[in-house]
């Protein structure tokens, strides 16, 4: 039967033994047959012979997916960068107008504080001790 060593009980071929295979070489250009454990396998490590089909149409299509969903996030980065430019200059506004009112207060302390001194410079004694006894300060002279 072809050569192929068959089982004597059920008609089976048997796989060769290891020492019918001979040696196998890399520089060979075929290799020895092997019976398969599942005959009725069509899969194969061997590559297809046919090439691979492409839709020029589909790739186009997808092509111009791809070129819409970039300038989709172009778009929506530019946004993204415009608003974070707009919001950085209302931010240096903010900080501008509470350091002129920071200034403003500090001018303010520092007129009340003066005032305050000369106030308490022109009093008389009784005035003192009356502002000593309602605040509960000590005299600081």
């Amino acid at each position: 039967m072809d050569g192929v060593p068959m089982h004597h009980d059920h008609g089976v071929p048997l796989q060769p033994r290891l020492d019918e295979l001979g040696t196998i070489s890399p520089l060979q250009s075929a290799y020895p047959t092997y019976a398969t454990p599942y005959p009725d396998s069509a899969a194969s490590s061997a590559p297809s012979e046919d090439p691979i089909y492409t839709d020029p149409a589909a790739d186009e299509d997808k092509r111009k997916r791809n070129q819409a969903a970039s300038a989709r996030f172009r778009q929506k980065k530019k946004q993204r960068e415009q608003q974070m430019l707009e919001q950085s200059r209302e931010m240096v506004d903010k900080t501008k107008k509470l350091e002129s009112e920071v200034d403003n207060l500090k001018r303010e302390n520092t007129f009340l504080k003066r005032l305050l001194v000369e106030k308490v410079d022109n009093m008389s004694d009784n005035e003192k001790a009356l502002l000593v006894k309602t605040t509960g300060l000590g005299n600081k002279d």
